[in-house]
């Protein structure tokens, strides 16, 4: 547990020109960010577009990742799915290829589990992701379940549950998780928020614009870590108008049109997900430019 801290990209995943899984591709990207000093990598989530992949899509990912990151750093894979036995599947790969840690959404689209539900899910799969620990993510704008004070107490007496990812941008509430159970690990996945979610105890954060600026992100973490809040801010400053920028598109699109136009391809969106058209990569790019984007990086 003491490596699941630190600044960890939500890495996107390399598709090829038909659309397929792109493993060069995706070792370039991977190697990229390992260069700009993160501290381990986060596949297969939203910005992985990890439910979107098929179960030997995911594996391969999951695989590749193990493989090139070659214990350098922690993995985390993101094994949650519409269904239960589809996560156990993905989490059971995902321990035969060698990953450090599995985190899942609560499979809750249409369908609403509710706490009991919830517990019994989070406990078939720790079962299944043994001994790897497990992060419990926290996304309610997307999965319509929140986490709440005593269901988090509950989920963390689950036997390799360690902790969460928390999206929900709530500084305070991570705060609150933080103070009521110290000894577990918690992610901020509010790019935005970092440092707020930092100071307020967080223990490293994930996030989809750390693909387009690892080395902003590791100096944020830096200056968090030497106690120099001037430059924590500025770094937050500069990574807020990188995510301005790529927000006025669709975000998983913009990142990858960003990416490919920094050297690193990675393919078109799959769908439903739609890839920009010209005018919306006009617009894209123009907001880049404002803030003068590829000349910082």
């Amino acid at each position: 547990m003491s490596d699941l801290a630190g600044i960890f990209p939500a890495t996107v995943t390399a598709f090829d020109r038909d659309g397929a899984f792109g493993p060069m591709a995706m070792r370039r990207i991977i190697r990229h960010q390992l260069n700009a000093g993160v501290h381990g990598l986060y596949v297969c989530g939203g910005t992985g577009e990890g439910l979107l992949l098929t179960t030997d899509e995911h594996r391969a990912v999951a695989e590749t990742t193990v493989d090139e990151v070659a214990g350098s750093v922690p993995v985390i894979s993101h094994v949650g799915a519409f269904q239960t036995a589809e996560t156990l599947t993905r989490a059971r790969d995902a321990v035969a290829v060698g990953v450090d840690a599995v985190a899942a959404l609560p499979p809750a689209y249409f369908y609403k589990p509710d706490d009991e539900g919830l517990l019994q899910h989070y406990s078939t799969l720790a079962e299944a992701a043994s001994p790897l620990p497990l992060l419990i993510y926290n996304i309610p704008q997307r999965t319509g379940v929140a986490m709440t004070p005593d269901l988090y107490r509950r989920m963390l007496e689950i036997e390799n549950v360690v902790g969460m990812k928390d999206s929900t941008g709530d500084v305070y509430s991570v705060g609150q998780f933080v103070s009521q159970c110290p000894d577990a690990v918690v992610f901020g996945g509010a790019d935005s928020v970092l440092l707020g979610t930092l100071l307020a105890g967080a223990h490293g954060g994930i996030g989809l614009s750390y693909n387009l600026v690892p080395e902003w992100f590791v100096a944020l973490w830096d200056a968090v870590r030497a106690g120099d809040m001037d430059a924590a801010a500025t770094e937050q400053n500069r990574i807020n108008a990188c995510i301005a920028a790529v927000s006025v598109v669709e975000v998983v699109a913009a990142a990858k049109q960003t990416m490919a136009w920094m050297g690193l391809e990675c393919g078109l969106p799959r769908t439903p997900i739609r890839s920009l058209d010209e005018g919306e990569q006009n617009k894209l790019r123009s907001a880049l430019d404002a803030i003068e984007f590829f000349e910082e990086v």
